[in-house]
C-alpha cells in the first residue's frame, strides 16, 4: 500500500474521533445542544457579516438547511438578521454581543482541548503534525479555491 493511501486511511481514522471529541467539548462549554454545524456559522459570522445564501453555499447544504440552521442561532440571541443595504431581498447575518461571546468561549476551550492532546506528543512529534498541517491546509485550500472556480 502506497504511503500516500495509508496516511489518507489514518487521515480517515482520526477525523471522526476528532469530531466527536470537539462536539462534546462544545456541548459541555455551551451547554446546551449546540451542533458543530451551528458552530461553524458562529465561525463564519465571526469574521465578516453574511447572507444566508453565503452560508449556505459555505456549508454545500440547501438555503433551507441553512436557514435552519441560523434560526436556532436567531432564537438563542447568537445572531441577529439586518437588511442587505446592497440588496433589499436579502439580510445580512451577524453575530450578537452574545454570539460573539459564546463562539470566543467555545473556540478558546476547543483549543485548550486540543493543546491538552498535542502536550501527550513529544517536541519532535508535535512538530511534525504542525508541518504536515500546515501543508495539508495549502493542499485543500488550493482544491477550494478550484472548487469555487468551477
Amino acid at each position: 500500500m502506497s504511503t500516500s493511501l495509508t496516511t489518507a486511511q489514518e487521515l480517515l481514522a482520526v477525523l471522526p474521533l476528532f469530531n466527536r471529541i470537539m462536539a462534546v467539548e462544545l456541548r459541555q462549554e455551551t451547554g446546551d445542544d449546540t451542533t458543530m454545524p451551528q458552530f461553524r456559522v458562529l465561525s463564519y459570522l465571526a469574521d465578516e457579516p453574511m447572507t444566508m445564501s453565503a452560508i449556505a453555499r459555505l456549508r454545500h447544504v440547501s438555503f433551507q438547511s441553512a436557514g435552519e440552521l441560523v434560526q436556532a442561532l436567531v432564537e438563542r440571541g447568537w445572531v441577529q438578521r439586518t437588511p442587505d443595504p446592497t440588496d433589499r431581498r436579502q439580510s445580512l447575518l451577524n453575530l450578537t454581543d452574545a454570539g460573539r461571546a459564546q463562539y470566543e468561549r467555545a473556540q478558546n476551550h476547543m483549543l485548550e482541548r486540543l493543546a491538552s492532546f498535542m502536550d501527550q506528543l513529544d517536541e519532535n512529534e508535535q512538530t511534525t503534525i504542525q508541518q504536515a498541517l500546515q501543508s495539508l491546509h495549502r493542499v485543500l485550500v488550493q482544491e477550494v479555491v478550484k472548487e469555487d472556480d468551477n
